[in-house]
């Protein structure tokens, strides 16, 4: 519910500061980031973007139950079940060509939704995404796994948005002093998109309709959310119809937003940016670690540690709301700690990610050294590994707007491209340690203590050079002053240009 006394009060507060001429952001951030604003639009974005990731990641997380039982020789007489003969190298180029696509349009998709907004982009996304997932039990009819890899191509593609688009509409729609706290919100969509699709895709599997019943109901989930982005979101505030101005105007002067057409991109600057390759690292670490548990969790539970596939697909889940539960109270945590000036935000950054990253390198090793014969305690050290590993959307995942409020969804999307040309191999690298086998725990031994390595490698790299100071080539006119030659222009630190800007915002 709307506390109307509460808006009433803020907006006052508000008002009486807007009623001077100009306003310093600089100068009275923390002045203006105490008054706030309440509840507004952009919360209604924030559900949005969230029911986005959820409906996304249920399509995509889906399949990695769904191929166990596509290929679950148990049901070969159920007269209503087609089983395929999928062997794991067959089931891991399936889980991967999602990644294929993905990985393709990663940085098209970057620098489309800064062009174009995230609205659109998202749009077509989860259009294309309701109409194959509907296609996919006739596909494989069809061609076998042929299609389906194909038709998972085309689903990787779509879904390339997934985080450079939300990283965009964050930085139009999120104030620095809102953006942590929110943004885990927001990206806690993956979490629990997870503990729904794992549950749900075990639960439809053991149907009278099996597997096919699986891509039936995500196709109905990701039209009704289609119908609610199409109705309710905006690619900014400026162009969401129900938005206030006072709103308006507080979400601008917070992000320090010009208006008019978005600047290019400074691509040189950002290639040659320290900092934006300092941020690859626990990148590169998080994403391996988590594609590993959310691609291979079902098929190490299943085979590994000897559980049912309808009990695995339940406990898949269960590391994931421990996902969920570290994200959010991370999150929470860095924004308290930052607004209060406890730290500078690059140590909490750097703090969070390690409680991540090494969090998780500890689990791996633990899990390493278990068996079928300690299925409880695996469980629990999966749990644990992913709830730390949740501090990292506290760390890493908006360290790119940290350092680009602009730019940071193209940052993301540049960087995210280079990632998963690793993570496109991993079920095939997998496959391959495993060689069939996946019920030999010494090769799972292996697998966990490879990607514990890289963990611990990855984070000490971003200790050493990574930063969430804001950079200065964000600055919306650099290219324009770079261009013009002016010697003084270009010796303004990004702080002087934001107080030079700023001075220059009227709200009305």
């Amino acid at each position: 519910m709307f506390n109307v006394d509460y808006i009433i009060i803020q907006s006052a507060a508000l008002s009486a500061l807007l009623n001077k001429n100009l306003i310093s952001l600089t100068n009275n951030r923390k002045l203006f980031n105490s008054l706030g604003y309440g509840i507004g639009i952009r919360h209604l974005q924030i559900v949005c973007m969230t029911l986005n990731l959820i409906c996304l990641i249920i399509a995509r997380s889906s399949m990695g139950v769904a191929v166990l039982a596509m290929s679950d020789t148990s049901r070969r007489n159920a007269s209503d079940v087609l089983v395929y003969d999928w062997d794991k190298k067959t089931q891991a180029l399936i889980l991967s060509s999602f990644s294929w696509g993905y990985m393709l349009m990663l940085l098209p998709i970057g620098i489309l939704a800064k062009k174009f907004g995230g609205k659109p982009i998202f749009m077509i996304s989860l259009v294309s995404n309701t109409i194959l997932c509907g296609l996919v039990p006739t596909l494989a009819a069809w061609g076998d796994w042929v299609l389906v890899c194909a038709c998972r191509v085309i689903m990787g593609m779509t879904q390339a948005c997934f985080f450079s688009g939300t990283h965009t509409l964050i930085g139009q729609w999120l104030p620095e002093s809102e953006r942590t706290s929110y943004s885990g919100i927001i990206y806690g969509g993956v979490q629990i998109g997870i503990i729904i699709a794992m549950p749900l895709s075990g639960i439809l599997a053991e149907s009278a309709m099996g597997w096919k019943l699986i891509f039936y109901t995500i196709s109905g989930i990701l039209l009704g959310n289609s119908l609610i982005w199409y109705c309710f979101a905006a690619s900014s505030p400026r162009e969401h119809r129900m938005i206030s101005k006072k709103e308006k105007a507080f979400i601008e002067a917070g992000l320090n937003v010009l208006k008019g057409k978005p600047p290019p991109a400074p691509w040189k600057q950002i290639l040659k940016s320290k900092a934006t390759w300092a941020l690859l690292a626990p990148q590169m670490g998080y994403t391996v670690c988590f594609v590993l548990f959310f691609v291979e969790t079902p098929t190490y539970l299943e085979k590994g540690l000897h559980i049912s596939l309808k009990n695995s697909a339940l406990l898949s889940a269960l590391p994931f709301v421990g996902k969920w539960c570290g994200s959010t109270a991370a999150n929470i945590l860095c924004q308290w700690i930052s607004n209060k000036g406890l730290l500078s935000l690059t140590a909490c950054r750097k703090v969070f990610q390690s409680v991540s990253l090494f969090g998780a390198a500890i689990g791996l090793i633990i899990l390493s050294l278990l068996g079928p014969e300690n299925k409880i305690l695996a469980v629990i050290t999966l749990i644990s590994s992913l709830t730390l590993a949740g501090f990292s959307s506290a760390g890493y995942l908006v360290n790119h707007l940290d350092l680009s409020p602009n730019f940071g969804g193209i940052i993301f999307a540049l960087l995210n491209f280079i990632t998963n040309f690793v993570v496109v191999w991993m079920p095939i690298a997998t496959g391959y340690i495993l060689q069939n086998d996946s019920s030999n725990i010494s090769r799972w031994k292996l697998i966990f203590l490879l990607i514990a390595v890289l963990c611990v490698a990855t984070n000490i790299i971003f200790l050493l050079f990574g930063t969430s100071e804001r950079q200065v080539w964000d600055d919306p006119n650099y290219l324009k002053k770079r261009d013009i030659g002016d010697p003084e222009e270009l010796e303004l630190t990004l702080k002087e240009n934001e107080e030079k800007q700023t001075t220059k915002l009227t709200i009305n």
